[in-house]
């Protein structure tokens, strides 16, 4: 039933990086408190999310381990050659669903499992969103995730989207809902109560600009519903107290005020390259940088900073940028970044 986002959507929190061994511990705490399923890197955003993905699957740390990426062969054949099974997000805007289908054909060829999120929900009516979840399902697809992506859903809202999909398809279907809005747990609960299969959570709901739906707070209104889940909330803990420390090492206390739904200074800072480059989706124009980070992303503070680079030392700026990121367990400052572009 639950699914562990906080590896992936953890470094999509603003001011977050973790190195390598940050990341193996929490997986392997995870796994300690009984946690099956996660959804563990971005495997096409640097090496790092490579050599993790393999690791986690190589220790058998959960019984699904998935590696995310885009509807493309490239980030396919990537994950692919980690072991683990495939994750795929749609873009924000569908203007070539035969190609995306195609490349759900070509991926669920792989033998893995493959998930694929319709992301943005909300934006579907509910015949437009079965349309699309039935073409990716007929593609291959084994599970259709339905997340709630700019955190603007309501319980009924959820219900209503959810529960017509699932009436109309045999694949399973996850919820991953934002909080942008303060209702990522309750959006979540919604979700299960009409039928999903799985639902997407991170410690402490980190996650793109103010998060997702928390695990604990998740699994603790699920059980009161009589949803039987295997989870030890002990070694749970444990998890929370270790991730509050990274927290509080690498940002301190201020995320949870900037976490704090509507007004949260979170909620218009974007970290993922994929959400950056479509920031016309989403209010906000600030950035926080690390390994995710994509060169639209980068171009962008260049260009707010008056700064012009040709395409070839732009390239070496982001790879140095996320090497930074991913050696120090920090995010990259903009001064940090200014700096490095003077260096190329």
């Amino acid at each position: 039933m639950i699914t562990d986002d906080t590896l992936r959507e953890g470094l999509q929190t603003p001011g977050i990086s973790f190195t390598f061994n940050e990341k193996l511990k929490i997986a392997t705490m995870l796994h300690a408190a009984g946690i099956r399923r996660g959804l563990v890197a971005y495997p096409s955003a640097h090496s790092s999310e490579v050599e993790i993905t393999r690791k986690i699957v190589e220790e058998r740390l959960f019984d699904e381990t998935y590696g995310l990426g885009r509807t493309v062969k490239k980030d396919i054949d990537l994950i692919e050659s980690t072991g683990a099974n495939i994750s795929l997000h749609l873009p924000f805007h569908l203007d070539g669903l035969d190609e995306i289908v195609e490349a759900v054909r070509y991926a669920s060829r792989k033998g893995k499992l493959v998930e694929v999120a319709v992301v943005d929900i909300v934006q579907f009516s509910e015949n437009e969103l079965v349309k699309i979840s039935k073409k990716i399902s007929d593609a291959g697809a084994d599970v259709i995730q339905l997340p709630d992506t700019r955190g603007s859903a309501t319980p009924r809202k959820m219900k209503s989207l959810i529960s017509s999909v699932i009436r109309n398809l045999d694949a399973r279907v996850e919820v991953h809902c934002h909080n942008d809005h303060g209702g990522a747990v309750a959006n979540s609960v919604a979700g299960a109560e009409v039928g999903a299969d799985y639902v997407d959570t991170t410690i402490y709901g980190l996650g793109e600009r103010n998060g997702i739906a928390d695990t604990v707070s998740t699994i603790s209104l699920l059980r009161d519903e009589g949803f039987g889940i295997d989870v030890n909330l002990k070694e749970l803990g444990k998890l929370y107290e270790y991730l509050l420390e990274l927290i509080f090492q690498k940002i301190g206390p201020t995320l949870f005020v900037n976490n704090f739904p509507v007004f949260g200074k979170n909620t218009t800072i974007h970290t993922a390259g994929t959400h950056a480059a479509f920031s016309s989706v989403f209010k906000g124009s600030n950035f926080s940088v690390n390994v995710y980070t994509g060169r639209s992303m980068i171009r962008n503070i260049l260009d707010a900073n008056g700064i012009q680079l040709e395409d070839s030392k732009l390239e070496k700026l982001v790879n140095r940028i996320k090497n930074n990121a991913v050696e120090s367990g920090r995010a990259v400052s903009i001064k940090e970044i200014v700096k490095m572009s003077e260096e190329i």
